[in-house]
């Protein structure tokens, strides 16, 4: 007879554990876009500036330079500094840039960059991307740079190849064709490639009921063991 509230408080002590452990389970909110990797040229070179990744060019050496560069697509509060420049060259035979990058840790994977070409430069560009880094893929159609950057950057949005999530061995690459002088050229600034992290951000509402939930299992348990105190000094 004396034993049914003690089974009862048991009860609820239980269940109030087992509403604070589903707390946990609550939504929560994933982190919004992260830069992987930055390229801004501003000191003329093909290493990344921000983040980790590899930008190689099988252009001839001669034809990659570096030109003024802009503030379409800057992040972190990059100047605008240089450019990646990159020409025809005599025979015209200059291709691609390629990218590795790590998304190991990211989702929805997205790649942008400025772009601009002169009128005899490559009018014909190929954006592609790779889950190994060998087997390369296009994405989307050929697109041609207009010949000043502009302010809006080229994006492309990868959040339909799910491949890419979470995947060390990523890569993208633009292949240049459609030059028409040896001096004709194109350039590319502020190359981002960017994710969402898979670490995600409890919502303040899962942590005030997580809160809730663990100072009422306390303030029960302190309760009891002041009646149970109680009855003994009685």
């Amino acid at each position: 007879m004396f034993n049914r509230p003690k089974r009862r408080l048991t009860r609820r002590l239980q269940l109030n554990l087992m509403l604070a452990v589903l707390v946990l389970f609550l939504p929560t909110k994933t982190a919004l876009a992260d830069p992987i990797a930055i390229w801004n040229f501003n000191d003329s070179d093909l290493i990344v500036d921000h983040g980790t990744g590899t930008m190689t060019s099988n252009f001839v050496p001669a034809n990659v330079g570096f030109a003024a560069g802009t503030t379409n697509n800057v992040r972190l509060g990059d100047p605008a500094g240089q450019a990646l420049s990159l020409q025809g060259g005599s025979s015209n035979a200059n291709n691609g840039i390629t990218v590795l990058v790590s998304t190991f840790g990211f989702s929805n994977i997205i790649v942008s960059f400025a772009t601009q070409g002169t009128g005899t430069g490559f009018n014909n560009n190929q954006f592609q991307y790779s889950l190994d880094g060998v087997t390369f893929v296009d994405f989307g159609s050929p697109f041609a740079p207009l010949v000043a950057f502009g302010s809006v950057p080229v994006v492309f949005d990868l959040v339909s190849i799910p491949g890419l999530n979470n995947n060390p061995d990523a890569a993208f690459r633009i292949v240049f064709s459609g030059a028409t002088t040896a001096t004709g050229n194109n350039r590319i600034d502020n190359f981002v490639v960017e994710g969402s992290s898979s670490t995600t951000i409890p919502e303040p509402t899962t942590i005030a009921l997580l809160g809730t939930g663990i100072t009422t299992l306390f303030a029960r348990g302190w309760k009891r063991r002041a009646r149970k105190l109680k009855v003994k000094q009685m």
